[in-house]
């Protein structure tokens, strides 16, 4: 079932759209009179894809000639994959229907997930507007300074559930890298993984990097906390000193496996159209979604949001996700069976 939620926006800076795109004429009327849903992966707008699903709705239309209704839609199922069947194979191609991709969207494919039956090669990617990587630190009484600490040192670190990348990738590292972080598992979320850590009980957690900007900034700068590790294959700007965790394998085979574990922090929050979408529908969009990014209307409503923007732009994003999912089996294989604990 599929729930919209959104209404048209009209208001008289649309025409701002028209001066940035200057197609021909008949890219005015395209959109005209139209709906643009942009699909989400989950039951709610309450989560990271629908704080960049939702800004998108209220602010891309102004981009857009023809000044089209944006709306969000929300398709929760099979962990993001029911979003991607759809959008893959169900999803009309004249540009009303785009999605923010789950972030798992390339490793889900590569691991032959049941119920995948999207081609995550022809998807046609417009943008990935942020990241979304995971950092773990350690409360500032806990026996490491460092990451490297961690190889002769125990650290009780707090995690959401039992799998995902509060559990998955702290096991990974102990099993690839030497680590010992002991992981307590099965806290139901991060407020709750936080104060374990503050009580005491823990003396360590995962957290997306964005929220060091803001919510946890106090927390750096009263140095309660010290971030040793980013679960990305690269270092977010927020932490240029902290070692991304691919950076710390020792063989080729490790450092596979971390990046194909890490990858969904590279995909983040990556907005997609259907395989053969109509290419002007595509070219509207992505210069839409170009001049968006830079409107100071939706830098400023992002921040205030705590969203972020570091965009990756389609061909990357593209290249980016086929690399991930020619991922050799056997080292897909391995990284799933370490998430298992096996």
């Amino acid at each position: 079932m599929l729930l919209v939620l959104g209404a048209r926006l009209c208001c008289a800076t649309a025409i701002a759209g028209f001066s940035v795109l200057n197609g021909p004429a008949v890219a005015q009327d395209y959109f005209a009179g139209k709906q643009i849903r942009i699909i989400l992966p989950s039951s709610t707008v309450d989560t990271g894809y629908g704080l960049y699903g939702v800004l998108a709705s209220q602010h891309l239309g102004r981009f857009i000639p023809g000044n089209p209704a944006v709306v969000v839609s929300l398709m929760p199922g099979g962990a993001g994959i029911s979003s991607l069947n759809y959008i893959a194979s169900v999803a009309p191609k004249d540009g009303t229907a785009i999605g923010v991709l789950a972030q798992e969207v390339a490793t889900n494919q590569a691991r032959h997930l049941s119920g995948v039956r999207y081609d995550a090669t022809k998807f046609k990617y417009i943008v990935r507007v942020a990241p979304n990587v995971p950092v773990h630190m350690v409360w500032h009484s806990a026996p490491v300074k460092t990451i490297a600490d961690l190889k002769t040192t125990e650290v009780l670190t707090a995690a959401v559930g039992v799998g995902g990348v509060h559990n998955d990738v702290a096991r990974a590292m102990n099993a690839l890298l030497g680590m010992k972080w002991k992981i307590i598992s099965g806290y139901p979320g991060t407020n709750e993984t936080r104060l374990s850590m503050e009580r005491g009980e823990t003396q360590g957690t995962v957290s997306p990097a964005i929220l060091f900007k803001e919510q946890l900034k106090d927390w750096l700068d009263q140095k309660k906390v010290r971030v040793v590790v980013q679960y990305a294959d690269f270092r977010h700007p927020l932490f240029p000193d902290v070692p991304a965790v691919v950076e710390l394998a020792q063989d080729q085979e490790a450092r596979d496996i971390l990046t194909f574990m890490t990858s969904i922090s590279t995909v983040g929050r990556g907005f997609a159209g259907p395989p053969d979408m109509n290419q002007q529908a595509y070219d509207i969009i992505r210069k839409a979604f170009a001049a968006m990014l830079e409107d100071k209307a939706y830098r400023e409503d992002s921040e205030k949001r705590g969203a972020e923007i570091l965009p990756m732009w389609g061909e990357e994003m593209s290249a980016y996700v086929n690399k991930i999912i020619a991922t050799p089996k056997q080292i897909a294989d391995r990284a799933t069976a370490i998430a298992e604990g096996k």
